[in-house]
């Protein structure tokens, strides 16, 4: 396969952007980071590092084992939470010529049938923590083979000891790298194929989009490494730059913000608003020095604007807001040089064409400022999906989500399809109703979904999480919306709500909070 003709954009110390040659698969780019960083920190997780001398070790190790069971050409379901053994594990089995399969090591056995179903895996890497779980999978699905990561003779440390030969193997671009699977917020996910080219073509357009300093970031990941974002930021992005990468195994903002400081950390995954919202909130972050960070990347789900501008008054630092899927990567970002536009998600990256189109007609493309579906194509997007047969002859990707370009060729986000309601045959975007309960003093965050309505079809139905030490009567917010929306805009009823329930990738679960406002319009409709 043909090399890219342009190596992506790296960033000196001084901002002096220079090339780093680019690689055709994963596998090249990891031994690469092995031969030339080798006696630098490559993982930290809590007490525990490895230099990526060591964490070739230990990938060669493991992978020498999985060439004994025969993997090659063939998948295998990695159910291990973030860990230097996930990241091990992970190359390993790309080490091996195999696909690895990224789930949820927290789903219930019942989540993950269909998903093994789809995957249809030769065996499963599991935590210790798994491994009673992940051999009755194995039973339940005909897996002929487990193998459980950290500890005896797989432990990281007798891993390393080996001192094992690199296994030798011939891996091309078009090689099946990973199977990802798509949020899943409405139904059972998708899962999505992607080569090793292709994910290279992705690490490749972070750079672009986010240029960092080769062998000087410190990078720091919250994403589960079974999503797409943690896998880049978690496990691939930080080997690209040759750079140590602080694991955290779950996201709990006083301890990402201490792991900020005390390793100072200059690239934050961030991801989701949800993310930022929570380390805003959180007690200690005043207390936190954050002037390392250099680098606070945002997407996943909308920003509101009170939470990006309160992020860069109390951090110095923007959220650079970007748009991208499992099936593709990013797709816009803002840039890191002043130039971001705050409520965009940036302009499309080199490589990829995107463009508007009519809700109701998908061939129509629309005038620069109206609102349409977004759609994709590029060498990097994939349209299939595993089982469900090929996807479009045009290579088009439709994307389901509703935004505008504005006349700088800047993309502002405004929903999903499918979130999108139509009150009394008016469209309606929850978006724009969370925007309004968020400029009020009291809420710290809000969802919006819609609810069943005999007359209008369906109605808004709002939730808020209050801030800390604050009170306020959810009367009180129907009427702050009420002063500041047209009355079809406006919900019927606003819950004040704990927690706003969250999917694993830390987007806004609708699906949960529709039952909720379901269950809330049953109980009135019975009292």
């Amino acid at each position: 396969m043909k090399k890219p003709d342009v190596a992506p954009s790296v960033a000196d110390d001084d901002g002096t952007a220079y090339s780093r040659a680019p690689f055709l698969t994963v596998i090249d780019m990891f031994w690469d980071a092995v031969d030339t960083a080798g006696e630098r920190i490559a993982l930290i997780d809590g007490d525990r590092t490895i230099s990526y001398r060591g964490y070739g070790a230990a990938v060669a190790a493991l992978a020498n084992r999985l060439n004994a069971i025969g993997v090659a050409g063939e998948r295998v379901a990695m159910l291990v939470p973030n860990s230097i053994e996930a990241n091990v594990a992970i190359y390993a089995v790309l080490a091996a010529r195999a696909q690895v399969a990224l789930l949820n090591p927290g789903y219930a056995a019942q989540e993950l049938a269909p998903l093994l179903e789809i995957a249809r895996p030769r065996m499963i890497i599991s935590a210790t923590d798994g491994a009673e779980a992940a051999l009755a999978l194995a039973a339940a699905h005909g897996i002929a083979h487990v193998l459980v990561v950290g500890a005896g003779e797989l432990a990281i440390d007798a891993l390393v000891a080996e001192a094992a030969e690199r296994p030798v193997a011939s891996i091309a671009g078009d090689d099946l790298a990973t199977l990802l699977f798509t949020g899943g917020t409405t139904g059972v996910p998708k899962g999505v194929d992607r080569p090793h080219c292709t994910l290279m073509e992705t690490v490749h357009g972070m750079h672009q989009a986010w240029p960092t300093r080769i062998d000087r970031e410190v990078w720091l990941n919250v994403a589960p490494v079974f999503h797409v974002w943690g896998l880049l930021m978690g496990c691939l992005d930080p080997v690209y730059g040759r750079s140590p990468v602080v694991i955290l195994p779950r996201y709990q903002p006083d301890l990402v913000l201490a792991a900020i400081e005390r390793h100072r950390a200059t690239v934050f995954s961030g991801g989701p608003a949800a993310i930022y919202v929570g380390l805003l909130a959180a007690a200690g972050i005043d207390r936190t020095n954050l002037s390392s960070l250099r680098i606070c990347p945002g997407g996943g789900s909308p920003f509101l604007m009170e939470t990006l501008t309160a992020w860069s008054a109390k951090v110095g630092v923007p959220i650079v807001e970007a748009f991208g899927m499992t099936e593709a990567g990013p797709i816009c970002a803002n840039p890191t040089d002043g130039s971001h536009r705050l409520g965009t998600v940036g302009r499309p990256l080199p490589g990829l064409e995107v463009s508007i189109v009519a809700l109701n007609d998908p061939e129509c493309v629309v005038p620069i400022g109206e609102l349409g579906e977004i759609r994709i194509r590029g060498s990097r997007v994939v349209n299939a999906y595993r089982g469900l047969g090929a996807g479009r002859a045009d290579g088009w990707l439709y994307t389901g989500d509703v935004g505008l370009f504005d006349s700088d060729g800047y993309l502002r986000l405004v929903d999903r399809t499918k979130d999108m309601l139509i009150v009394g045959g008016f469209n309606v975007y929850p978006r724009e109703i969370e925007e309004v309960l968020a400029q009020h003093p009291a809420v710290a965050e809000a969802a919006v979904v819609g609810t069943p309505d005999a007359r209008k079809g369906e109605v808004p139905a709002a939730f808020a999480r209050l801030r800390e030490g604050t009170t306020v009567e959810a009367a009180e917010l129907v009427d702050y919306c009420a002063a500041r929306l047209v009355t079809y805009k406006r919900p019927r009823s606003v819950s004040l709500i704990g927690t706003i329930p969250k999917t694993p990738a830390n987007k806004i679960c609708r699906k949960t909070l529709a039952a909720l406002a379901a269950e809330a319009q049953r109980d009135g409709a019975t009292e």
